[in-house]
Order: C-alpha cells, then structure tokens, then sequence
C-alpha cells in the first residue's frame, strides 16, 4: 500500500498522478482534513530522481546489517559497495511506489568540509536534482562543546553553491544528526536524557539556523526522531546498563554513538517522509519490507514510522538565539602583548570573536545624543566629548555611566547581523551591566517595539579581581577620577562585549524593520567603548 501524502502535498500529488508520474492505491486514504490543517508543512514532494546522500559513518552505517543493505540497489560513488541508510531510504522509496535512483559519497568520519574539498567533483554534478548533507556529528555544536559552528555554516554553504552552479532548481537538505550516550560524555553534557535532550537542543539550533540562514530546502531531523523515541520510552537512553524490557537501542552496542540497526531504520524513515512528503505510517513492515530485512519487529518498525511522520508533521522550530559573550579580540595600534593585551595608547579595535567565528569585518558606530553621570575617560587626552569617546573603533577611551545614546551605522540591517557593545570596567569588577537596547531609525526614533535587555552573564566572563579572560585591559590617564585613579592612570580597567542579532531583539521578519539604522542604548551603568556591528557569512 502506497503511504499518504502529508497535506502540504496534496496539490503537487494530484498534479503528478494526472501526468502518470505518480500512482496512489486508492484504498489509502489521504489524511482527514482536520489533521492537515494542524499539519501542514512548506516543503514541496520531491517523489522521484536523482538523489545524493553527502556524509561520513552516520550516512554509510558503521555495522551490520545496516552497512550492506541494499547495496545492489544503490550507487556508491567511491566505490566502497556500502547501502547504509541510503539503502534503506532506497527501499522504503520502492515500498511506496517511487522511482529513486539513489547515490552516496561517503568517507569515515569526514567533515562536509573535507567533502567540499575533496570530492567536489561527484557532488558538483547536474545529474543530481536532490541532495542531502549530512555533516561530522560534533561540528555543528557550540564551540565550548568542541564544535565549529561557523565551519559547519561555510562548508554547507559551499557546497549548496556548487549544486546550485550546476543544477539551479536542485533541492537541498540538511541531514540532522543524534545526541548518542557517548557524544553526550565526550563533549561535557550532563549525562542521561539531561544530556541527550541539551546536546540535541545544539545540533537541531545550528542545522535550522544554518538551513535559513543559507536558504537550504529543508531539515531532516534525524536527531529529533531518536530523542521523541527515547522521551516515549521506546528506546533505551542508557543502553551500556542493559536494555530495559520492551525497549531497543538506537545506537551501536559497539560504541553507543553510531547507529544500531533501530537507529539506521528510523533514520531513513525520517529521511523518507522529509524529502517525499508521503506517510511513513502506511509503510509496509512484513516480509520482503526493509524492517523485516533488518530484523526489526513489525511492532517496533510501526512506532519508528509513527515518530517519523510526527517528526516531519513539527513546525520548524524558531531560529536558535545568537546572544553571545565575545570571548577573544585583537587590536591594532598601541598594544603591549599580555594575557591579556594591554592598550597602552591610541588603539582600534580589529575583530571578534564569539561561537560563531572570528570576524574582522567590524564597523564601529557614530555616537549621538549620549547623557550619563561621568564624564568620558581616554588613555592620554580627555576626549572632546562623550559621543566622541564612543564613536568608531577605538578601544582607548569610552563614555562612562552611558545614560542613553544613539549609536547609528548607517546601513540596513539584515538576519546576519551581528551587534556588538565593547564595555570597560575596572578590574575589580565584572563586566556587563543592565542595559536596554533599541531599535531606531535616522531621526533616532523608536522602530517599533523591539528591544533586548541584557546583563552581565551576556558579556566575555571577567569576574571581579581577575583579568585573564579580558579582551584586553588598560589604564586610564584622563578622565572620571574613579576611573583614572590618584595619581591619574594608575586604576587598572578591562574589556569585555556581547554580540547579538536582530532576532534577539525579538524581529521574527526582517522587512518589519526595514527602516532601522541604529540601536538606542539605556543604562545607568554601562561604559561603552565600541558599539558597532559584523556581517556573518
């Protein structure tokens, strides 16, 4: 029996059943329509064709029986005679009456990046007309969990442009991979389902912001699927203290990181209804069907199809928040190299560093309108004023106890800006103080009602008495003698900052804000150096 078409579809199916390039059972009914309405889903079917499976041993399997299965059935472009979860996939598709001819490009613990630079000449094909990215299952993660987010952003980037150069209209996913038992201790998560759930959490927030961000197809989210089966207690979430009664394990007993037998199948389940649109609920489980070819019980086969189709019945979660303490920078200028560097005069500010990479594409903002209690304080002469301590890039004076300030660039803003506020505060202290940050247009008028409070666990951790983790220090020569000390320079001051984006301040679209060029800044506290802003790639 052919599955049904999960309604988003519905249009796209018909059209293809009046051509004849698709057939339905007619005894398989479509969905009723209440249940399409609540779930509906902006991805179109692709039903059929040339499709390509880009990953490394989360793609190809890393045991029997998953390793060779299917392997007559499917293309491995390296010549490695492997079906894995593309063989599954290529089954499950021949179930339901389709018409795949499945490739994959795989290599053992490989990186997208490797696969960009390494085998861009079989990805870079216009045969292919879908291809699914799966990337290296810890790159993705934040960079305190040993991930390369913006590794991950650039290599699925490259390797969406070299598709689209040779096939336009090709569709592209990204292939969402699991928390596993293993993963979750490596990488310093808390251990259990704590741990799985967090470590999830990180991977499903950088495979959706990377697939908005860079305009992908759509997420397949693999991942998803394993933790709803380990939250529905059919799967184990702790298999190295034995399988409990009526549960199976998701991943390899060998390691508890790769994919069992289970954990393959529900994947290409996943994988199947994602990219075809089609209910993997009807999905045949008795013999000659993939699920009984991988030992799997028609019982467990049925609940993995069940949580494949209410995977893919989710809403796309909201973009991950890119609040983020800026944890490194480098300036040019006068600067004595230190743990921390230490600004001993006239200095710029030249990068950022946070979770998301290092940027040198930094613009400093033009002051305006500023009020505050103190008056600015500079490493030789006193600024001029305090909208000129806190205009541009320079890291050597700043505006103390800000008050309020218009900060503008300029410029529109788009879902890749980064915002930045660079803070001094003595080393006594810690950086990061209450402040409300705004919207504003060329007039310094509010743009809406986006704003964004932030406090001292947003900026680069410095706490009182310690400078080591400071972006840089310095000692102040004019200025608020508080600041400057008796005699004059002789109170050290350190640096932090925090980036942030437009979705932080709650802007869910983009064009809303069309007419924004600045950020008004409100603190009684707050001494800003450098407000400015980046471009992600």
């Amino acid at each position: 029996m052919r599955p049904s078409p999960l309604p988003a579809v519905y249009s796209r199916l018909l059209g293809l059943m009046a051509w004849g390039v698709v057939s339905v059972n007619a005894s398989c009914a479509p969905l009723p329509e209440s249940e399409a309405e609540a779930l509906g889903s902006s991805v179109s079917a692709v039903t059929g064709g040339n499709i390509l499976f880009v990953g490394n041993s989360f793609t190809h399997g890393n045991e029997e029986p998953a390793y060779s299965y299917n392997k007559a059935a499917v293309t491995d472009t390296n010549g490695s005679g492997v079906g894995g979860i593309p063989g599954i996939f290529k089954k499950l598709t021949t179930q339901a009456g389709l018409s795949f001819n499945v490739s994959l490009e795989t290599a053992s613990g490989q990186s997208l990046a490797w696969h960009y630079g390494n085998r861009a000449a079989i990805i870079g094909q216009a045969t292919w007309n879908t291809v699914v990215l799966q990337e290296q299952s810890t790159t993705p993660l934040p960079t305190a969990r040993g991930g390369s987010p913006s590794g991950f952003t650039n290599a699925a980037r490259d390797l969406r442009s070299l598709v689209l150069s040779k096939n336009p209209a090709a569709n592209l996913f990204l292939y969402e991979t699991w928390a596993s038992p293993t993963s979750v201790g490596t990488q310093g998560y808390p251990s259990g389902t704590p741990g799985l759930q967090a470590m999830q959490t990180d991977l499903r927030d950088a495979y959706f912001k990377a697939s908005r961000e860079l305009g992908f197809t759509g997420v397949a989210r693999v991942g998803d699927g394993f933790l709803r089966a380990v939250d529905q207690d059919l799967a184990d979430p702790n298999p190295a203290d034995g399988i409990s009664a009526g549960m199976f394990n998701l991943w390899s007993a060998q390691d508890s990181r790769h994919s069992s037998r289970y954990g393959s199948y529900l994947s290409a389940a996943v994988l199947f209804a994602k990219i075809t649109q089609l209910d993997p609920r009807s999905l045949a489980t008795g013999t000659g069907s993939a699920a009984a070819g991988l030992g799997i019980s028609a019982a467990d086969a049925s609940n993995m199809h069940r949580i494949a189709y209410e995977i893919v019945a989710l809403p796309d979660p909201v973009v991950a928040r890119t609040r983020l303490p800026v944890t490194r920078a480098t300036f040019t200028g006068a600067v004595t190299a230190g743990t921390p560097v230490s600004i001993t005069g006239g200095a710029q500010l030249a990068s950022l560093t946070t979770e998301e990479g290092t940027f040198t594409n930094v613009v400093g903002a033009t002051a305006s309108g500023i009020t505050g209690t103190n008056t600015p304080s500079s490493l030789g002469t006193v600024p001029a004023n305090v909208n000129a301590a806190a205009s541009g890039l320079g890291a050597n004076d700043g505006a103390n106890n800000v008050g309020a300030g218009n900060f503008q660039f300029g410029t529109g803003f788009s879902a890749r800006t980064r915002f930045f506020i660079v803070e001094s505060t003595l080393a006594s202290a810690a950086v990061g103080d209450p402040t409300t940050v705004t919207l504003i247009n060329v007039s310094n008028q509010t743009v809406g009602t986006y704003s964004l409070s932030l406090g001292e666990s947003d900026f680069t951790a410095t706490a009182a008495g310690n400078t080591s983790a400071s972006l840089a220090t310095l000692n102040y020569t004019g200025g608020v003698a508080s600041v400057t000390g008796t005699p004059a320079g002789s109170v050290k001051s350190k640096l932090g900052a925090v980036s942030f984006s437009l979705a932080d301040l709650g802007v869910s679209d983009v064009a809303s804000v069309s007419g924004a060029t600045g950020l008004r800044i409100s603190s009684s506290t707050l001494d800003p150096n450098v407000v400015g802003l980046y471009t992600v790639p």
